[in-house]
């Protein structure tokens, strides 16, 4: 692993950290202390003060106080803000930053970003950057869980889960943990009836109901290490795999990487082998297909089988003749079928 890549990963670890947070001390109008705050994400005491100095040092508008001898921390209040005075070019950076958060409408920085938007002149500055057009999250469902999530309290979902070939199923959560990915928003929680952790798809969560039942479950993680070697969002037994890409394609293992910290080991005929830490095998067999025929699972033998599984059963479907054949097929039977029915009708 390369030091740029160690630096992106401890980068995006040490972000989101910092964004629980903020979160947790949005949520406290009086302060919070360093203890409740270490309960509430997971995050170490050493950590916590660590982060917190870097956040109050970089001038986010938080104030640290002493109350009865404990360090807290909270917001700037309105009246102590200082008055805006952006930029053309700042408000463009938070119009830009808007369309790329879209997924995540509802949400309470979204809202937060749309209020500060409304409050601002609409950009001057021409736009140099055009963002591909993102569907908007479900703001109902991303509210209600978020709530459930801020006051550790229970959601209940309808889920349509693609193991259930999209059947809905009710079922009650602890919401942990948001996260994106490509666009899309994923919801890590624990789920009551199977008395285990679960990733859903936000598109998939048709309604959720804030609870009165208080969260019970205590994560074994923090929230921000539980996708640390997802592929996406998936999560599960973290395992090594190896996959081989054939040199027309060998170029750009690092433009679409398995993992940020994937390794890439360069072979004499020009082809490579991505090797990576992953969680689950789900989403690198989805990542191997996607290469189509320039890409070969090497390891583990069940990531190598689930590719051959899965395409042998993508080619038993045309073993046998396409749409356009069979088509064809019929309309020459018809000719066949209106020459015959014509002949006999002469003949009568």
């Amino acid at each position: 692993m390369s030091k740029r890549r160690n630096g992106r990963a401890s980068a995006s670890r040490m972000l989101k950290r910092q964004w629980q947070l903020l979160l947790a001390i949005q949520g406290s109008r009086a302060g919070i202390g360093v203890a409740k705050l270490v309960t509430d994400t997971g995050i170490s005491r050493a950590t916590a003060y660590r982060d917190l100095d870097t956040l109050v040092e970089a001038g986010l508008p938080i104030h640290a106080l002493t109350v009865n001898g404990e360090k807290r921390y909270r917001f700037l209040r309105p009246a102590e803000l200082p008055p805006l005075g952006f930029t053309a070019l700042q408000i463009a950076g938070l119009h830009l930053a808007r369309m790329e958060l879209q997924p995540l409408a509802g949400a309470a920085v979204v809202r937060e970003l749309d209020t500060l938007l409304q409050k601002l002149n609409p950009p001057a500055a021409q736009q140099s950057f055009i963002f591909a057009a993102r569907g908007a999250g479900n703001a109902a469902v991303l509210k209600t869980v978020e709530r459930a999530l801020h006051l550790q309290r229970r959601a209940r979902i309808e889920y349509r889960a693609a193991s259930r070939g999209g059947a809905t199923e009710s079922i009650h959560v602890e919401p942990l943990v948001f996260k994106v990915a490509e666009g899309e928003p994923y919801l890590h929680a624990y789920c009551v009836e199977r008395a285990a952790e679960r990733t859903y798809k936000v598109a998939r969560i048709a309604r959720a109901e804030l609870t009165d039942e208080p969260s019970a479950y205590r994560p074994t993680q923090a929230p921000g290490e539980m996708f640390a070697r997802s592929v996406k969002a998936w999560s599960g037994e973290v395992a090594t795999v190896r996959i081989r890409l054939d040199p027309d394609v060998a170029w750009r293992a690092h433009e679409y990487p398995l993992v940020p910290d994937q390794t890439v080991e360069n072979e004499h005929d020009g082809r490579v082998i991505v090797q990576a830490r992953v969680a689950g095998l789900v989403e690198a067999s989805r990542w191997i297909l996607s290469w189509g025929g320039a890409a070969e699972a090497l390891e583990p033998p069940e990531l190598r089988e689930a590719a051959r599984a899965e395409l042998a059963k993508a080619l038993a479907k045309y073993d046998r003749p396409g749409p356009a054949k069979a088509a064809a097929r019929t309309k020459t039977a018809e000719r066949v079928t209106r020459r015959l029915t014509s002949g006999e009708n002469r003949r009568a």
